[in-house]
C-alpha cells in the first residue's frame, strides 16, 4: 500500500508510512492534515514546503523555528488547514492569508521609511487578549508616593495624581507588579506623542490605545532584544505577538523575507538570521471565554 499523505510504502495494513503516521493518526481533524500534507508534499525532495515560506521543513527537531506543524488558513477552526513551520505559526498569528500578507508589507514598507498605513488591516479574525496591568486601586503604593511637589506626570505630562508621580493613565503600567517601573516609564516617555495624544509603536510608528486589552493595538511592553534588560519599548499588542522570540534586527530581517515570498514572488532565505532568542518563543494567551 502507499501512504495517504505522501504516496510512500506503508508497513503492511497501515494507511501511512513512520514519518506521516506521526502528523495523523490520533491527532484532531485528521483529514484536514491529510489534505493539508498531500498539497505540501514535494515528491521531487520527498519533503513538506513551509505555505507561508515554500521552505522544506524539518520533521525531527522541535527547536527548529523550521520544525513541521499546521496552522487554520484562517483563524478559525471551520477553515482548512495548511502544513507550515513553527516560526510562521508564531509570526502569521491571529491574521488571515490576505492581512496576513498586507502586514508583512506594510511592516516592510515602513522599516524603509513610509509611513504605517494603520486602518489598511482590518483585523477581522483577531480574538487574543494581551496581559493588561491590573486597576492599580485608590490608595498609593509606597514607590507610587512622592514627598515633593510634582506639577506634570513625569511620562505624558498630564496632571499627576496627588502625591504620586503619574497620572491615573499611567500609572497603570509604570507601577506593574512584578515589572522594572523605571524601565516602563522610560519606554512610555519615548512613546508618547502630544501631537497625537498617545503612545506610539515602536515598530509601526503607529498610536496604540490603553483601555482595551482585546484590540490588536493594545499598549503591550517588547524586549528589543529578548531578555535583555533596558531594551523596553512600547509595542502594538498584534507586533508584539508577531515578533514573539526575535531579536529587533531578526524580526525586520524574517518580515523582509516573508513580504518577498508572499508579495514579490522571490525565494524565502532561512539563513537570514541565526534564531538566537528561539528558545524563549511562547504562544499568545487566548481569552478564557474561547
Amino acid at each position: 500500500m502507499r501512504c495517504y499523505a505522501c504516496s510512500r510504502p506503508t508497513p503492511p495494513r497501515q494507511r501511512y508510512c513512520s514519518r506521516c503516521r506521526f502528523y495523523v493518526v490520533g491527532r484532531k481533524e485528521q483529514l484536514k492534515r491529510r489534505a493539508a500534507m498531500r498539497e505540501a508534499y514535494d515528491p521531487a525532495l520527498d519533503a513538506y514546503r513551509d505555505h507561508w515560506t515554500g521552505v522544506l521543513l524539518d520533521g525531527k527537531d522541535r527547536t527548529d523555528p523550521f520544525h513541521m506543524g499546521f496552522d487554520h488558513l484562517y483563524p478559525v477552526r471551520s477553515s482548512r488547514l495548511v502544513v507550515c513551520s513553527e516560526l510562521s505559526n508564531f509570526v502569521k498569528t491571529e491574521l488571515g492569508p490576505d492581512e496576513f500578507r498586507l502586514a508583512v508589507a506594510e511592516l516592510t514598507a515602513h522599516h524603509n521609511g513610509r509611513p504605517f498605513r494603520r486602518d489598511i488591516i482590518r483585523f477581522e479574525y483577531w480574538d487574543i487578549k494581551a496581559p493588561a496591568p491590573p486597576s492599580p486601586g485608590r490608595r498609593l503604593r509606597r514607590e507610587e508616593l512622592t514627598s515633593v511637589n510634582v506639577e506634570e506626570c513625569i511620562v505624558c505630562g498630564r496632571p499627576p495624581r496627588p502625591r504620586s508621580y503619574c497620572c491615573e493613565r499611567c500609572r497603570r503600567f509604570v507601577y506593574w507588579r512584578g515589572y522594572d517601573r523605571k524601565q516602563h516609564a522610560r519606554a512610555m516617555r519615548e512613546a508618547w506623542s502630544a501631537e497625537e495624544d498617545a503612545f506610539i509603536c515602536w515598530y509601526t510608528g503607529a498610536r496604540v490605545v490603553d483601555d482595551n486589552p482585546m484590540s490588536p493595538w493594545y499598549l503591550t511592553f517588547d524586549h528589543r532584544v529578548p531578555g535583555r534588560a533596558g531594551s523596553i519599548v512600547v509595542a502594538a499588542a498584534w507586533v508584539n505577538a508577531m515578533k514573539t522570540a526575535l531579536s529587533e534586527r531578526e524580526f525586520w530581517a524574517v518580515v523582509g523575507e516573508y513580504d518577498n515570498f508572499l508579495n514579490g514572488g522571490g525565494e524565502f532565505d532561512r539563513e537570514v538570521v541565526e534564531f538566537r532568542y528561539w528558545r524563549h518563543a511562547r504562544r499568545p494567551e487566548r481569552p478564557t471565554h474561547r
